[in-house]
């Protein structure tokens, strides 16, 4: 070994210091691998669910609650274009109309009997050739006018139309509006 007699000082540090540091690397206090996993609350969870977001990417939020429009299908806006050429009756252009709704309409009862095949029999208007952009439901109410009644078989999925037995006012026809004396 290295001595100095002339500068004992010196030589106690060079010979302290590395024995310090071996010594103070085979001491060192163990350091666990990982963190432990924080703990999620579940209250924390449905928190989340119900807020409805999903982080797609770093700074992407998507919604995961279905929009209005697909809990109330007849709630769907529809733009609705018959061809010109196309002479369709109320019943077609209503078929038209639940295409990809996932309704259908009620059948007209069999035997011609039924006010319902008075609806549906009618040619369509010239002012309804072209209907939107229009929710479902109220397309269906334009096609069928004021004189009827929407009725919704949800557990069918079915479309119905009842006949009113009264009018509303400003529905009835001017003939019946005006005094016997004055027709």
């Amino acid at each position: 070994m290295f001595c100095f007699p002339t500068r004992p000082l010196v030589v106690a540090v060079t010979l302290a210091f590395p024995l310090t540091a071996v010594l103070s690397g085979c001491a060192s206090p163990e350091i666990p691998d990982a963190r432990p996993a924080p703990e999620v609350s579940e209250e924390r969870a449905l928190r989340a669910e119900s807020a409805g977001l999903l982080r797609i990417d770093r700074y992407t939020l998507a919604d995961t609650r279905p929009r209005s429009d697909q809990l109330d299908l007849l709630s769907q806006v529809i733009d609705i274009r018959i061809p010109e050429g196309a002479k369709p009756t109320v019943q077609e252009a209503m078929g038209h109309v639940l295409r990809q709704s996932g309704y259908g309409l009620c059948p007209a009862p069999a035997g011609g009997a039924g006010d319902i095949r008075v609806l549906y029999a009618h040619p369509l208007p010239a002012a309804h050739y072209r209907l939107g952009p229009v929710t479902v439901r109220n397309a269906l109410l334009t096609l069928a006018g004021q004189a009827w009644r929407l009725e919704v078989d949800e557990y069918a999925r079915r479309i119905c139309f009842v006949r009113l037995t009264r009018l509303p006012t400003s529905a009835m026809p001017l003939s019946a509006a005006l005094p016997a004396g004055d027709r």
